[in-house]
């Protein structure tokens, strides 16, 4: 996906410099200060771009030369350009924060200027953005803005670009067949242009289509003539990425020789590139390919180096593949302390990873969903809704200049009107509570499908730690089997209760809670301050303290020597506190929000008050309407 950045990125035209005696040209042109502001500022640019697929930290350091320059001579053409080349190396490195704010910098200027290629550009790099960090929604949002200014521009290349991105849209959609339309239409106009580059990304991007459906003959042929043009193009980047999917390739045909030998050719590129996102992965590829052929210990040097540049650029997904192949490795060669240690991280990455897939998923819905609003049920019967009602409105309309120009029979007319507004705005009153009874409807089945998500995490993570503690404890399994019972119970009997009064929902926890003192020992504890007499008199939505002592859980470091300690009393005798000290733990974790959202969304159903959630001094404080079992809508 990266390389496609490089085909949206050339706004200036300049082509890949080999010689050096060009190079040498150019950084004379661009020493020499007597040499007018708009040359040297040309000469940094073609020197700058070109370092994309030779070294990154270069790139780095000539942008920001050429960003200096541009602000000191007041230049805002070039100031732009200079912030884009920085977001573009920010973007290869997968720093996605700094690459879209550097981007959002460029862009401003660029509307300021009037500059429509530059826009439409820094449009379609921000869509593939989002397309990473998987908000198909949004990436075809931004490519929609990029395509209609190019087409404004008449500007074929681009637009062709376009196209190929709006394929691997919906390649990532599985729509396979769409895709394919898309690569062939892009592919007709590539060739027509003798466009060698953009031809072997298609192919690139085509042999990993194939390979996906399981189709290896053609992979290997579209993946084989993207790496010979982008070798004869001296692409590095390209050739990299050519190298790596065609390693993945061959592992899923398990012809693990040649997947190592195209995997190492990566290793080699993306080496040069300083790439470490990209490494980690192709380190975890090497890993699987010596732990298949039983080459354990070479596994582990492999995956440990994976994991360890994983964490740092906070890839969840690959850092679950590490720890697995760690495990997997060591448990192979009979460490089972270190199997042990690292299934540990696996099970606490994989909680994260499963809410990073399900918003994936919910994405990859969402989409389908506004791609395809005419098969859904839901949206068919709104567009109903709308064309009666704006059926009655041209009734109502007729039937008024009708009354305005019909002189004869004017009070018999009058008074048809009048009844016929009347029969309108009934019907009116009818349509607009059954939309809203529609909506409504919606929220409670939005509300129902975040509830569900509960389940599956608690009962990943309980079963997990039983399946330690059976071969550590068995007597203490027992008893955790017994609290589970009765944690798992409650879940089932309440799923469908709006709410339950704070005792049977601090019993729950009771149990819950000793789940989690046996899985992180003398680190966790809870803080339970309610009076006896209020237990039975309010009421709160059922696993509400679950997901907040989850929440806790998953954002903060705890140890014996700093535990981490949950409060949990009464405010005023109207809201439910809910705090801990903040121990943010040492590598962030990327959260999606969903446990408040949830909490959130229910609560808006349950009652006017809100929720509140935030830091105040050093600690992290939620704030639940507690409601009178009298009156939920209070």
């Amino acid at each position: 996906m990266k390389i496609i950045l490089l085909i949206l990125s050339i706004l200036v035209g300049i082509q890949s410099i080999s010689a050096q005696s060009k190079k040498d040209s150019l950084w004379n042109v661009w020493e020499n200060e007597s040499a007018p502001d708009t040359a040297r500022l040309k000469a940094l640019q073609a020197l700058t771009w070109p370092m994309m697929n030779v070294n990154l930290d270069s790139m780095y350091t000539l942008a920001q030369m050429q960003l200096d320059y541009a602000r000191k001579v007041k230049s805002q053409k070039w100031i732009s350009r200079a912030l884009y080349n920085i977001a573009t190396h920010y973007y290869i490195k997968s720093d996605y924060t700094q690459s879209i704010d550097y981007y959002n910098q460029s862009l401003v200027i660029r509307k300021q200027e009037d500059d429509k290629k530059g826009e439409a550009a820094i449009y379609g790099n921000l869509g593939l953005i989002y397309g990473d960090q998987g908000n198909a929604l949004k990436n075809l949002e931004y490519q929609l803005k990029s395509l209609a200014i190019n087409e404004t521009l008449n500007d074929t290349d681009n637009i062709t670009s376009n196209y190929s991105n709006l394929a691997s849209i919906y390649l990532k959609q599985n729509d396979t067949i769409k895709a394919l339309e898309y690569f062939n239409k892009t592919l007709a106009m590539y060739h027509a242009q003798d466009d060698k580059l953009h031809i072997g990304v298609l192919y690139n991007n085509m042999g990993n289509m194939y390979r996906q459906v399981g189709n290896y003959s053609k992979a290997t042929y579209y993946l084989t003539e993207s790496l010979r043009i982008r070798q004869e193009l001296k692409d590095i980047l390209g050739i990299a990425i050519t190298y790596v999917n065609l390693g993945t390739l061959y592992i899923n045909q398990k012809d693990y020789p040649k997947a190592r030998e195209n995997t190492l050719k990566s290793l080699e590129y993306f080496t040069r590139l300083g790439d470490t996102s990209s490494l980690a992965n192709v380190y975890f590829n090497l890993g699987d390919i010596a732990r298949r052929q039983g080459q354990h210990r070479e596994a582990i040097q492999y995956c440990d180096q994976s994991l360890e540049l994983a964490q740092a650029a906070n890839k969840i997904s690959l850092e679950v593949a590490g720890c697995t192949c760690l495990y997997q490795s060591y448990k192979a060669i009979g460490d089972h302390k270190k199997a042990l240690e690292y299934f540990e991280e696996y099970v606490v990455l994989e909680d994260s990873l499963k809410e990073d897939e399900l918003k994936l998923e919910m994405s990859r819905l969402e989409f389908e969903k506004e791609i395809l609003t005419d098969s859904l049920t839901q949206e068919s019967e709104k567009n109903i809704l709308r064309a009666e009602f704006q059926q009655e409105l041209t009734k109502k309309s007729h039937f008024t200049n009708v009354i305005l120009f019909s002189a004869v029979g004017f009070l018999l007319l009058a008074l048809i009107f009048l009844s016929r507004m009347f029969v309108f705005r009934r019907k009116t009153e009818k349509l607009k509570l059954k939309t809203q009874d529609l909506e409504k409807q919606q929220l409670v089945n939005e509300i129902s499908l975040l509830k569900t998500q509960v389940n599956p995490h608690f009962l990943f993570n309980s079963l997990s730690i039983l399946s330690s503690l059976v071969r550590i404890d068995p007597d203490m399994s027992e008893k955790f089997i017994d609290q589970l019972s009765k944690s798992y119970r409650y879940i089932l009997e309440q799923k469908d209760q709006a709410l339950v009064t704070l005792r049977t929902e601090l019993n729950f926890i009771e149990s819950y809670t000793f789940l989690l003192k046996i899985r992180f020992e003398n680190k966790f504890n809870i803080n339970i301050n309610i009076p006896d007499e209020v237990l039975d008199k309010y009421k709160i939505a059922p696993l509400t303290l679950q997901l907040l002592v989850e929440n806790a859980v998953k954002h903060n470091r705890m140890s014996v020597n700093e535990p981490l300690i949950i409060h949990i009393s009464l405010e005023n005798d109207c809201k439910l506190l809910v705090r801990n000290k903040l121990q943010p733990r040492a590598t962030d974790y990327v959260s999606t929000g969903v446990g408040l959202q949830n909490i959130m969304n229910r609560y808006a159903l349950l009652t006017q008050r809100e929720v509140w959630a935030g830091e105040s001094d050093d600690e992290f404080v939620v704030k639940i309407p507690i409601l009178s079992t009298e009156n939920h809508k209070n």
